[in-house]
């Protein structure tokens, strides 16, 4: 693969880019999705589900990848050296997709049959779809391209985690809950940056830890249902906490 550096790029990744889209993902994600579904009460919860969703984060996905491609950021975001094209090469990291997979899928294998309704299967689907693909397109995405120009992998997995963890948290503070339950949430989320950022670096390609960040979100919201969102206190047997720890 080409060396990032080098590649021409109709704008020079710099750090404030990255942050300003990210917060622009956060704010219009978070904010204007709880307008939305204020303004326009559903009494359906798989409507209120869709209006939360895709209004929103469809126009935000596909905003970021024409940026990326406009911006000639293509190859900084999509694509890295994978653990096991490196020198050493490090093929334990490929552990974290495998283990994030194996507990998205042992939660669906756990869920009653009553759950496995075709078109709240498919809505639900649709939606964590587009959040896998928001989230990771802006944070392990552009927002990472944007300070791996100055600075090196140790802190833009530090940034784009904590900043992950923080945009989660927005509904929180807005909401007027603790602030000490807040930092938790934070922490709690940051942790799951984190696993994803550690997929990309393990496999090199963008698109897995996308799909495996919609997969574990669908699991959630499967186990969960639509009033919870995908960290809901869900009891996911002692099974799943094992793979996650």
């Amino acid at each position: 693969m080409p060396d990032a550096s080098t590649t021409e790029s109709r704008i020079r990744p710099r750090i404030w880019i990255g942050v300003l889209l990210a917060i622009v993902y956060a704010a219009v994600a978070g904010g204007v999705a709880n307008m939305l579904t204020e303004a326009f009460p559903q009494t359906d919860p798989a409507a209120d589900f869709a209006l939360g969703h895709f209004p929103v984060l469809i126009p935000l996905v596909v905003g970021g990848v024409l940026f990326i491609r406009w911006a000639g950021w293509s190859e900084r975001v999509w694509r890295t050296l994978a653990a096991f094209e490196t020198t050493p090469r490090r093929w334990w990291m490929l552990a974290i997709p495998v283990l994030l997979l194996a507990q998205a899928v042992l939660i669906l294998a756990t869920m009653p049959a009553e759950r496995w309704q075709f078109w709240l299967v498919l809505l639900i689907g649709l939606g964590t779809g587009v959040v896998g693909g928001g989230e990771e397109v802006y944070f392990r995405g552009i927002l990472r391209a944007s300070l791996l120009e100055r600075h090196g992998e140790t802190l833009a997995l530090v940034v784009t985690s904590l900043a992950f963890g923080a945009a989660h948290s927005l509904g929180s503070l807005l909401g007027g809950v603790p602030l000490a339950l807040t930092a938790f949430q934070v922490a709690a989320t940051a942790f799951d940056g984190m696993l994803y950022y550690g997929v990309f670096l393990a496999t090199g390609r963008l698109w897995v830890p996308i799909a495996l960040h919609a997969i574990t979100d669908f699991s959630l919201r499967v186990a969960g249902g639509l009033n919870a969102g995908p960290s809901a206190d869900i009891d996911l047997g002692p099974a799943t906490a094992v793979l996650e720890i």
